[in-house]
């Protein structure tokens, strides 16, 4: 199983959140995303989502600043877990690698975000949820389903 990591960093004030226009995957081309990537070897997710923010933003953050709120499990094939932070370094977040990073409002996020970012985004800031363990959400195994489902809360959010 392949496991990787997706984050959102927001203002303090969490009226702003850092995001990814996406080059690749393929299916991502011209998409905007959440700043993140694979977990190496040796490494807990906490662990890559600090390093994918900073190798992609130039943020500077430790693990112990990353909230991991959803964990989304495609059996036998993939593992995205889900962190967000806030920090008053949201605003210097720039092109590390060669994907470009902006910085958007979070109730007008652009009309090219992946979709699951119209749901993942509102949940991190709910103001009266903790999360104390990530929530854990298993896709079915029949893609246009899960994607379907994934579809159908995005547009409840909005």
């Amino acid at each position: 199983m392949i496991e990787y990591v997706t984050g959102f960093m927001f203002s303090e004030c969490k009226r702003h959140v850092v995001l990814v226009s996406k080059l690749k995957p393929e299916w991502q081309r011209g998409k905007v995303n959440g700043v993140g990537g694979k977990v190496e070897p040796g490494e807990t997710a906490a662990d890559a989502m600090a390093r994918e923010f900073m190798e992609e933003a130039m943020v500077a953050s430790t693990p112990d600043d990353w909230i991991n709120y959803v964990r989304l499990v495609r059996p036998g094939s993939y593992r995205i877990d889900f962190f967000f932070t806030s920090s008053a370094e949201a605003f210097s977040a720039r092109r590390g690698e060669s994907e470009e990073i902006g910085i958007f409002p979070v109730d007008a996020l652009p009309d090219s975000v992946i979709p699951n970012l119209r749901w993942l985004i509102p949940l991190a800031l709910e103001p009266g949820l903790r999360f104390d363990a990530p929530l854990d959400i298993v896709e079915a195994a029949h893609p246009l389903h899960a994607h379907r489902v994934l579809s159908a809360l995005s547009e409840r959010s909005r």
